[in-house]
Parts: C-alpha cells; structure tokens; sequence
C-alpha cells in the first residue's frame, strides 16, 4: 500500500510518467528479477527486495553510491548498520551501493497479549515462583521467555488461561522461517563465543545478521562459524522455543501463518515482523486488536535477538532514465511522503528522521524504544560484515541446506551435533565466493 501512495504522489509530480506497480509473490520476485537482470530487459526501472536476496541481486544492480555522494539519497539519515546488505566493500571502502533502504522492519519481535500477561493474579503468581517479572520487557535470556511460556501454557491446560490454545508461536517453517528464526537466537550465544568473535565497539555490537555466519581468517580464507560452540547451544534452545506449537510436520510456522494464526486468539504470545502489527491491530480482522504490546527478543532487557530486515529498492541499469527512477526513490524515503505512509497505512520508514516523524503518530508509538536500537548498533568491521555479499549461492543454495537439516534435528531425526556438521559440511562444499 505504501508504495501505491508513493507511485500515486510522484505521477502527480510528473504528469508524463506512468508508474506500474508488479506484484511477485515472495517466492518467484529472486528469479523475476534476476531473469530480467540478466537478460538486460529495461523493465521493470526499480526492483523491490529482501536482505537475504541481496548478495544475488547485487551483482546485476546499478551502483548508486554516486546518488548518495550527491545528496539524491542522505546516507546520514539512514541506520548505519541498515545499509550492510547492500554494500560492496574492497579494503575496508565501500565501493558499490546497489539497494535503498524504505521499509523498516524489525524481527522478530515478541508480541504478547496484554490482558493476559499482565493479568494481576498470574503476575503475582509467577514472581512467587520464580522470582522475576511476567513482563516481556524486563527479560533478558530466552530462559526467561521459555519458563515464562511454560508457565503460560500450564495456566492454558488447567483452565486459568481461558481461549487460547498455546503459549508461544515461533517460527519454523520449511522455506524461509527456520532460517531466519534461528539466526536471532544464535546471535544472542554468538556474543559470548570467541570462536564466532562478533565485532565489539564501545561495547555495542553490530545488528543480528546473516553475517554472523563468517568470519575472515588472517590468510584470506572464509571460515564458516556454524562449527563453533554457540551453534550447538542455540540449536537447543531453538528446539524448546518451538516446542508450545504443532509440530513441523503437522503445520510448519512460515510466514504466513506467523501472521494468520495469531490473530484467531489461539496463542498468547508470538515472535512477529512488526509489518505484521497493522493486521494483528485491524480489528474486522482480529480477535487480539488492541490487545498488544511489543518488546524485542529475548527480553526488553538484553533486545540483541531482534534484527531489522529491511526492505531494499534497486535500480534495473539497463532502464534508460536513471535520474528518473532515483527521484521516485528520493520521494520514497522523505519524512513528508513518510509521515502520509505511517498515518495512513501504518507504515515504518527505513530513515532516521522518518521513523521519528512515524512515532509520532499515535497508533505507531510502539516505535520509539527501536529508533535508539538502531542508532547505537555500531557498522564497525565492514569487511565482515559484509563477506556474506560475496557469497553469491546463500540463498540459493546454502539456505535450503541448512533449513533441512534443522527440520530433521526439530523432528528428532538427528543430534544437534550432527546437525551442526551436517550444515558444516555440505556450506564448505557449496558455497561460492565472488
């Protein structure tokens, strides 16, 4: 809906342009735009994508870093570490741009029905047993969450929980969730591990990513850190945070269901995108509207587990007016077009001053404890956190991989052990470096 308003604006602005909006579904827009990429078809002008398609996609890709050096596009009003999925770094120095941040998107974060968890007699009663808050934004370890969904889910079967079903709803499903529920959780062990060694500045790390999963070896090597301690530990807990849901084989919690099954009022608590908040909100639709509150994962107080997903827009060089398509994007990321998109569609902005305007609506003031998330979280080693862009094949090849072998050890097919290794093994085999 966002970018209809956009399109609708700018054709205002430019009476002679006709914008034409392609809907893809998620799991054909790598090959739509990668064909026509390729094929140096001039259509479509600007293509819309994902993180996790990136290191595909960029390759193809206008270089857009001489907008940004011009001041087309303000780099300073962007979240440092918001950029990383479209950088192409040499020696430390970003040489290519090829995607615009938009949309922000922050997940997983966890999603809790208010009446319930704050309900006076079960606070009472969980602080007595066991010593800390029933209250999402002062955990700070997923043991906290999970004895606190196991607390829940006995009050569901004796009766004290009346309507819901289960305590917590994470993601596991076989295309997309497990790979991108998983990475959160290994962050949070990752930090520990010197083995992972995640950059440290001031004591602020960089956000969760993909990036997390390789590391630059002083002979020039990439190394795969899914062989390190953390893995395992985070494969264990992933295990017992999906344990409150069906299993896999009966319903596997993609994206979609992680969207349509919270809102039946069947679970107290899920692990959402906030692009999910206007539908769980929408009250023709809903049977938990207006009965929300969001806090970052594990916990308010340790919110290391909740990245950003941003939503990127790149533009197809083989498109004959450039200039033309960098001002439809100049439009997309101003806070005036911002604020229109937050008030009418409840849509968060991927800048800084656009985020600020955002929260300043009141149906998006659930927005304003993410907005310092994003401004300490420190870009400090560019290299590594940008190796993944090299890795041409991780979505393509790399992800199913991994998202198999972890449905077998969820189905208890297999030890995380072996698990680990099988992930291992098959990456150093498969993976191609640019």
């Amino acid at each position: 809906p966002y970018v209809q308003l956009v399109a609708a604006r700018f054709m205002e602005l430019h009476p002679d342009v006709k914008v034409v909006i392609q809907p893809t579904p998620f799991g054909q827009m790598v090959q739509t735009a990668l064909t026509a990429l390729q094929n140096k078809n001039p259509d479509p002008a600007l293509i819309i994508f994902y993180p996790s398609q990136a290191s595909t996609l960029g390759p193809y890709l206008m270089n857009l870093k001489p907008y940004f050096d011009k001041g087309v596009f303000n780099e300073s009003d962007i979240p440092e570490t918001t950029l990383l999925s479209v950088y192409v770094v040499q020696n430390n120095t970003v040489v290519k741009i090829f995607g615009v941040p938009f949309q922000q998107v922050f997940g997983y974060v966890l999603i809790y029905r208010k009446s319930i968890i704050y309900n006076p007699q079960l606070q009472q009663e969980f602080k007595q047993r066991y010593g800390y808050d029933l209250d999402p934004e002062t955990w700070s370890s997923w043991d906290q969450l999970i004895t606190a969904a196991r607390f829940i889910q006995s009050a569901i079967n004796n009766g004290t929980i009346k309507g819901p079903k289960y305590a917590l709803l994470f993601p596991d499903g076989l295309q997309q969730a497990i790979f991108n529920g998983f990475i959160g959780v290994f962050y949070t062990y990752a930090i520990n591990d010197p083995c992972v060694a995640l950059p440290v500045t001031q004591g602020a790390v960089p956000t969760q990513g993909y990036w997390a999963y390789f590391k630059l070896l002083p002979n020039g090597t990439i190394n795969i850190t899914i062989g390190c301690p953390s893995f395992v530990q985070a494969l264990r807990t992933y295990k017992q945070l999906v344990q409150f849901q069906p299993p896999i084989d009966v319903q596997a919690m993609e994206y979609d269901q992680l969207r349509d099954l919270f809102l039946t009022g069947d679970y107290v608590m899920v692990a959402a995108w906030t692009s999910f908040l206007p539908i769980y909100n929408n009250a023709s639709l809903s049977k938990v509207a207006g009965d929300l509150g969001v806090a970052p994962l594990p916990g308010g107080r340790f919110p290391l587990a909740t990245g950003q997903a941003p939503t990127f827009i790149g533009i197809n060089p083989n498109y004959p007016d450039p200039d033309l398509a960098a001002q439809f994007i100049a439009l997309m990321i101003s806070p005036q077009m911002y604020k229109l998109g937050a008030e009418r569609v409840g849509f968060v902005p991927a800048t800084i001053s656009g985020l600020e305007a955002a929260a300043s609506v009141p149906t998006m003031s659930w927005l304003r404890p993410f907005i310092p998330l994003l401004q300490q979280a420190k870009a400090t080693d560019l290299t590594r956190l940008t190796l993944i862009n090299r890795i041409t094949n991780f979505f393509t090849d790399l992800r199913p991989v991994f998202i198999n072998q972890v449905a077998d050890y969820l189905r208890g097919k297999q030890n995380a052990e072996t698990t680990q290794q099988n992930i291992l093994t098959a990456w150093r085999q498969l993976m191609k470096i640019s």
